[in-house]
């Protein structure tokens, strides 16, 4: 099953809790906007007009400040507001009007609430003025007091005649009234709302009041219900508050506000969240995405540096450098990075010690067994001959051989001196343990007196060592060693050289070092073995005799002595010979 990352986990995580957020919203204000907006609007609307009918309880305005308050409560509520009397007959409706003093010389207040519906335009050209002298037709709306009269057509006695008119047929008795302005107030066509007529509308619809509310109102209760025009199917809300004196309604105060822009507003924002709901998800998506990628960028960082610390490579570290705690947890993993680096070098470093150890110690058992087993092969012929000869004189020899094995015994007995020194100081070499004691000096003055050391070997053999020399300079090498290797190498050389020839020692500089070559003339060696004349008791021709073989160990220490000195050697046959060489 293939492993989701954690790149695709964070991304899924955030999209869906940010998708979840964003689609509790959307549902909730589709679902719920118009309820809560309705509600609020409602709540709001009724608070005011309750403060609206205590002021008016209490300061008894007159007729202009009534005005201006209505004004001030219509323009802030964006509601149309009527204060009626206990049947419902109109006291104050509106701002805008007409008052004339009709030929009796009583005032009646002339409403333009369904006048200005359709005429308004007609109304402001005719720019009526105080003094002006106006007809008009219309019905009363209560035929008791006659001072408030709505009209149907408006007629101007020195200008137009038809200034205004009522589209719609009432069915309401018409009379005919005429006057004088005295004052009046007409709207700029910014002002004017429509929705005036619709509260005439609700007017009349709602009065005479049925029983239940009438009931309610004189209770003191406010009326608040949802109301529908039946001619415009336009949604409103109604209040009536009721203004109670001596226990019995005075008046009413009735506001209408739409709740038609409610719902046109939440058609239209259905609509809008369509929209705005897609491109919200392909943002929400986009953003999920770089805010993943910010947060997991250093995190996979990480996650590469522990994997190749997982695989011990320290050398990696991370890049990361915040100042929080991923900046914190980058600082400790290079931290532990280096820690794990140290200890791993400290526990590589003892590893190889322990196994050097452990070589040196195998080393040494091993030479303790080779030494035994060397000893016990290398003695084993003096002792037999020894042997031989100490039975030949307890058996009594004559006198003439009693000398002769003496000497002979005598013999074995330094040969096996030799060896068993040999064979100690090959023991200490290849154990490591010696330390060199370096110096400078010329080897070209360490032959020199080696070979007066050698003289009578030499002589035996009548050999002439000439020593070649060029262009040598000191070497830095332990001189005690040193000599004892050119001793070993010389014997060797004079063992194995004709009788009669030269042994040829040349010395010269190659770059920072020495070379030196010790040649005779002689028997090769063959080939396949130069690699191997360096091994212990190793001997060209197995059955050359032990008086000219040597103790067979004087390679394998020169060896031992070359490798402590880091030095390069090796050995060639030439065409007189063979040719020893090395390099300080």
């Amino acid at each position: 099953m293939r492993r989701i990352g954690v790149t695709m986990k964070l991304f899924a995580f955030t999209a869906f809790f940010f998708l979840l957020f964003y689609a509790i919203i959307l549902v909730g204000q589709l679902n719920l906007f118009e309820t809560f907006y309705q509600h609020q609007k409602t709540a709001t609307l009724e608070k005011k007009l309750k403060t609206f009918s205590d002021t008016y309880e209490k300061k008894r305005w007159d007729d202009r400040r009534i005005s201006r308050e209505m004004a001030l409560f219509i323009n802030q509520n964006k509601a149309q507001l009527a204060i009626l009397g206990p049947e419902g007959n109109v006291k104050y409706d509106n701002l805008f009007r007409i008052v004339i003093k009709d030929d009796k010389g009583n005032p009646v207040r002339i409403s333009l609430s369904f006048l200005l519906n359709s005429n308004l335009r007609k109304l402001l050209d005719a720019n009526l003025q105080r003094g002006d002298k106006i007809e008009v037709e219309g019905y009363f709306e209560d035929e008791s007091t006659k001072d408030l009269f709505y009209p149907v057509m408006i007629h101007r006695e020195d200008g137009p005649k038809d200034i205004g008119h009522l589209d719609t047929v009432t069915t309401e008795p018409l009379h005919k009234i005429s006057g004088v302005i005295t004052d009046v107030v007409l709207p700029s066509t910014n002002q004017w709302n429509s929705r005036q007529g619709i509260l005439f509308l609700a007017l009349e619809e709602w009065f005479p009041l049925t029983e239940e509310r009438k009931s309610m109102l004189d209770n003191g209760k406010m009326i608040e219900e949802e109301w529908t025009d039946t001619i415009s199917g336009t949604r409103s809300v109604v209040f009536i508050q009721p203004l109670m004196r001596d226990g019995k309604v005075s008046e009413l105060i009735m506001v209408l506000a739409s709740l038609q822009q409610i719902s046109e507003a939440y058609d239209a924002l259905r609509l809008f969240y369509l929209y705005i709901g897609i491109g919200g998800i392909i943002l929400i998506l986009l953003l999920s995405s770089v805010y993943t990628k910010i947060i997991s960028k250093p995190l996979l960082s990480l996650n590469q540096v522990a994997l190749r610390m997982a695989q011990l490579d320290f050398s990696v570290k991370s890049p990361i450098r915040n100042n929080d705690e991923i900046g914190s947890l980058s600082r400790s993993l290079n931290s532990l990075s280096e820690k794990l680096d140290d200890t791993l070098k400290e526990l590589y470093d003892a590893n190889e010690q322990l196994r050097e150890d452990m070589e040196q110690k195998q080393r040494m058992e091993q030479l303790q067994k080779e030494f035994i087993s060397n000893v016990s092969h290398e003695l084993k012929t003096p002792l037999s001959i020894v042997r031989g000869y100490v039975e030949g004189i307890r058996d009594g020899i004559g006198e003439s051989k009693r000398e002769r094995y003496l000497e002979v015994i005598l013999g074995e007995t330094d040969k096996m001196e030799a060896l068993i020194k040999d064979m100690l100081e090959l023991a200490k070499l290849e154990s490591k343990t010696i330390k060199l004691k370096k110096s400078w000096f010329l080897l070209s003055d360490q032959v020199e007196d080696i070979v007066d050391k050698l003289s009578n070997h030499l002589g035996e053999k009548e050999l002439k060592v000439v020593t070649i020399i060029i262009g040598e300079h000191e070497v830095h090498a332990d001189q005690v060693k040193t000599e004892q290797m050119l001793v070993n190498l010389l014997m060797n050389a004079i063992r194995h050289a004709t009788a009669g020839s030269e042994i040829t020692v040349r010395i010269g500089n190659e770059g920072e070092c020495i070379r030196m070559a010790i040649d005779n003339e002689g028997e090769g060696i063959p080939e396949d073995q130069l690699e191997t004349i360096w091994e212990r008791f190793y001997r060209v021709e197995k059955s050359r005799n032990r008086k000219t073989g040597g103790t067979g160990l004087g390679l394998a220490i020169v060896k031992q002595i070359l490798d402590l000195h880091e030095s390069r050697y090796g050995a060639a046959n030439t065409e007189r010979g063979v040719s020893f060489y090395f390099y300080l």
